[in-house]
């Protein structure tokens, strides 16, 4: 439809760009999207210095690296852009996930985390387990047919989320949600040992909501 009505398609690969769906970028190999323009970051230098990135296409860049009037100019930067020591960490960073297959192994990897991480919906407070290879989500409910939330109060996310690092696991609470985003050299050990802490600490966190009458 966007290519119908001549509408620009905007793919935001800040998360899902360099390997997390297994592949540089998701939207054509993942979705089968072939976007106009690809907005990215966090993991082009994977985390160690502050870097973005926006993707053009071919037909938007013959537009604009053309003047449209006499004397025209494309203005089109901002104090750090460019900035060298960022650009070397992202093309350096680049290389070693090259070299590394990272996108292989989490090709690979992802599945059986995947797997794994699915098996959790058995326990009475997950009431939904969805995602795809290392980006997972587990949101956590009061019922898991009626989908109804635990009361905000509980705080659940956030009561997981300590029960895991008291266990020596950090995730990511999100309301009632818990995030999973694990580093692209994730091993089966580590899938193993990240799952069995998190349902230890699902459990740990029902017996304290059952306790003060959440549950």
């Amino acid at each position: 439809m966007c290519r119908k009505y001549g509408v620009l398609y905007v793919s935001d690969e800040v998360v899902t760009a360099f390997g997390r769906l297994g592949h540089m970028f998701a939207s054509e190999d993942e979705f089968g999207i072939v976007p106009d323009i690809i907005t990215c970051a966090k993991g082009l230098t994977s985390g160690y210095l502050p870097l973005g990135a926006t993707i053009i296409s071919e037909e938007m860049y013959e537009v604009i690296s053309k003047p449209q009037a006499d004397g025209a100019i494309f203005t089109h930067g901002f104090t750090y852009s460019g900035h060298p020591v960022s650009c070397a960490a992202g093309v350096k960073n680049i290389e070693i996930m090259e070299r590394e297959n990272l996108c292989g192994h989490v090709k690979d990897m992802g599945a059986y985390f995947e797997e794994q991480v699915k098996t959790l919906i058995d326990l009475p407070i997950v009431g939904d387990v969805r995602g795809r290879k290392f980006m997972m989500c587990i949101e956590n409910v009061a019922n898991k047919e009626t989908k109804e939330l635990i009361n905000p109060d509980a705080k659940v996310g956030n009561r997981i989320a300590d029960h895991c690092q008291k266990r020596g696991l950090i995730v990511r609470p999100l309301a009632h949600m818990n995030v999973l985003s694990p580093p692209l050299t994730l091993s089966k050990e580590n899938v193993d040992f990240l799952v069995a802490t998190l349902r230890e600490s699902i459990e740990a966190t029902m017996a304290d909501l059952q306790n003060e009458g959440f549950l």
